[in-house]
């Protein structure tokens, strides 16, 4: 409790001190802090950021998927090529042995 006290009473001497400076009056604070909450432009422009995040997010999940899909068809067409090509090396050798 004694802490939020001091708090308090950092606040009201930092708020003071502001007012002293710009040489604003607690009314004029006051306005300025409302309009500053009152932003309904400020939210519109989040909510549109946040939106765009996500889309491109979503763009940036699907390419990494179509290159991972692209590396693992890849990765099987050369899996199946050298088992082809062993398989065929492999014969080539039995068709050898058989004939001598």
């Amino acid at each position: 409790m004694k802490n939020l006290v001091w708090l308090v009473v950092a606040a009201v001497i930092a708020l003071g001190a502001y007012m002293l400076f710009t040489g604003k009056g607690p009314q004029e604070v006051a306005v300025e802090a409302s309009d500053a909450l009152n932003a309904p432009g400020l939210v519109e422009e989040i909510s549109d950021a946040a939106q765009e995040t996500g889309e491109a997010l979503t763009e940036a999940t699907e390419a990494a998927g179509e290159a991972v899909n692209d590396v693992v068809d890849d990765a099987t067409q050369s899996a199946n090529e050298a088992a082809r090509e062993v398989e065929a090396e492999t014969d080539a050798e039995a068709e050898v042995e058989t004939t001598e």
